[in-house]
């Protein structure tokens, strides 16, 4: 594992559908002198200056999903299956969100065959810097590590949690990776897994703070005979469920080995063209981001999760 030291570079990897999809909620509907919604448009661009203002990265990436069915529909034929789609106007929101990045210079990565949440598990593997994720979505705690935070929104684009592995440990009892298999063995309904029917969150919890990892916990129940450790009904509907178990691990996994992100160099931010960001805010009528591309950096305060703060649901968003 790399170590993360004082003074390195920052990485920031925005999850781009997350990001919009927070701002589309959490704003009132805007248009721009053309009548379409850019609600999101905004949001996004306001959290975006945000970052760049109190983060001061040296680099940033943009991740994206594409139309594209990923390997985990391949699968899964019902993977996500039953979620509610959003009306014309916020998709058309993304090629304006990709039209500022380019003039910010920013670019942005998308796969045919792989979600955003694959892009960025990716990207902050191969890097050697400080990675900050930002998302409103808990799917990349598992990605947490020394050098690897989240920047999570909370409620809306304003009300932030970083976590840390520290914050993880604290709300959930779990090291960032076995978020993994919790979410393997509790189901995500938001992604429609199922998990181990009959295995809720406080059994996969007890059983993964005992024994570690998933397949720790298939290895016990290869070796004990009697008198074990697991009550008889959970052993049953694991030992039942085991393909069905491990199959789910998979698709909850997020890769980090795809190819071709390995040039951290791309994604180096740039000095500002403030000239053309201008001419595309104006055409949107954002003149109170224009105004704001002359603020000066500012601090940033870090707000972590405590253990008073816990929650009871690893899906709670």
């Amino acid at each position: 594992m790399k170590l993360l030291l004082l003074g390195m570079d920052k990485f920031i990897v925005i999850d781009g559908p997350a990001v919009i999809h927070r701002a589309w909620h959490a704003l009132p509907k805007l248009t721009d002198p053309r009548g379409r919604s850019v609600s999101a448009v905004y949001g996004f661009i306001s959290l975006l200056l945000k970052l760049i203002r109190e983060q001061q990265p040296k680099y940033i990436a943009v991740a994206f999903d594409t139309k594209a069915l990923t390997f985990r529909h391949e699968a899964y034929k019902e993977y996500k299956e039953g979620r509610v789609k959003q009306p014309q106007e916020f998709y058309d929101q993304f090629a304006i969100i990709k039209e500022l990045l380019n003039a910010f210079g920013i670019k942005f990565v998308e796969q045919p065959g792989f979600e955003a949440d694959d892009l960025i598990g990716t990207l902050v593997d191969k890097s050697d810097k400080e990675n900050l994720i930002v998302t409103g979505d808990l799917d990349t705690l598992q990605l947490v590590n020394s050098q690897t935070k989240v920047y999570f929104l909370h409620k809306g684009i304003s009300d932030i949690k970083i976590y840390d592995q520290e914050a993880i440990e604290q709300r959930y009892g779990l090291t960032p990776r076995q978020l993994i298999d919790f979410k393997a063995m509790r189901g995500d309904p938001s992604d429609n897994i199922g998990g181990i029917k009959g295995i809720g969150e406080k059994t996969a919890l007890v059983l993964l703070q005992k024994f570690g990892s998933l397949e720790k916990i298939y290895e016990y129940l290869e070796t004990c005979q009697k008198d074990c450790e697991i009550r008889d009904s959970v052993k049953d509907l694991l030992i039942e469920q085991k393909d069905k178990a491990f199959f789910d691990k998979n698709l909850v996994t997020i890769k980090k080995d795809m190819a071709g992100y390995e040039d951290l160099e791309q994604y180096n931010l740039e000095p500002m063209n403030k000239e053309k960001i201008t001419e595309v805010l104006s055409q949107l009528g954002f003149s109170s981001l224009i105004k704001r591309l002359d603020s000066p950096p500012k601090a940033v305060k870090k707000t972590k999760e405590t253990p008073s703060s816990r929650q009871s649901s690893l899906f709670d968003k």
